[in-house]
């Protein structure tokens, strides 16, 4: 006996209740906020503005719009490259028949990704401190002048780049060794008796067979990337002047510090903006790798 609609909608209507109560809610009441000046002092009181919290985001001076959105695009792009580069190699490494203890190590491997952000953020903070850091400390052993990593405006960037890519890896890792236990195994063993070499196995089984599962790996590790905070805000809190003020931080910065909630909220919106136009260009991305691959 077949079920009616209504039946399955009922089940899944408690589901469909907290998707509605947590996301899309927030989504809208923040693009409604986008569009009025309210200020955190008086919350209450919002006059409707149309694009003027948008149009005052491209006039600030310090920081500059343009400049923040090319920090976060280097932030993202670079943390999600290694991301995704450094995670391919361990989940090959970890999927080798004569690897033992892969699953222990795939644990140990985990560990940045379960721990909160903001202790990432104090532990790196701490590992970089120009008088009392290791890394410092490894300097003066080999005779090289301690560096000021998260106060230099050169060295601040690189600094929460590199910790944002070791909070980061373990996350590629696991939907990428979940690709490679998708692949058959007989296609290694017919590649191997063929006279074929790890490279060419590597090269031509696969990384084919891997393109979508590396695909889904950039789209949603984009994502988490562009709102990264609380690794940022533990480092160096967007300085020095502003040189590693991502969106994130901006956002912050206007509706909380500055009590711009209307001009934060712009700037949720342009994040989100930016980060969905990037989604969709994955999307199809992997949307046209499926049809090559039909064709072929």
């Amino acid at each position: 006996m077949r079920r009616k609609p209504s039946v399955g909608i009922a089940y899944i209507s408690p589901l469909l209740f907290g998707v509605l109560l947590l996301a899309v809610y927030p989504l809208v009441q923040v693009v409604w906020m986008s569009f009025h000046r309210i200020r955190l002092a008086n919350i209450q009181d919002a006059a409707f503005v149309g694009l003027e919290n948008f149009v005052t985001l491209f006039r600030i001076e310090a920081p500059a719009f343009g400049s923040v959105v090319a920090i976060t695009l280097i932030f993202v792009v670079a943390s999600v490259f290694f991301h995704v580069a450094i995670g391919f190699v361990l989940a090959l490494f970890l999927n080798c028949r004569w690897m033992k203890g892969h699953n222990v190590l795939r644990g140990v491997y985990m560990m940045p990704w379960i721990t909160a952000g903001i202790m990432v953020g104090y532990t790196w903070s701490f590992l970089l401190e120009p008088r009392a850091g290791i890394l410092n400390y490894l300097l003066s052993l080999l005779e090289l002048p301690a560096q000021s990593w998260t106060a230099d405006r050169s060295l601040a960037l690189p600094a929460i780049i590199i910790a944002n890519i070791w909070r980061g890896v373990p996350y590629s890792l696991i939907i990428l060794t979940g690709g490679l236990q998708s692949i058959d195994p007989e296609l290694y063993d017919s590649a191997l008796v063929d006279g074929a070499k790890s490279r060419q196995i590597v090269r031509f089984i696969t990384l084919p067979l891997m393109r979508e599962f590396i695909l889904l790996n950039l789209i949603l590790d984009t994502g988490l990337t562009f709102h990264v905070f609380d690794v940022i805000f533990a480092m160096t809190a967007g300085g020095p002047r502003h040189s590693t003020t991502t969106l994130a931080i901006l956002m912050y910065n206007r509706a909380f510090r500055f009590g711009e909630i209307g001009l934060g909220s712009a700037v949720a919106v342009m994040l989100l903006l930016i980060s969905g136009v990037l989604a969709v260009f994955y999307i199809r991305s992997m949307r046209r790798e499926r049809g090559m691959s039909h064709v072929r």
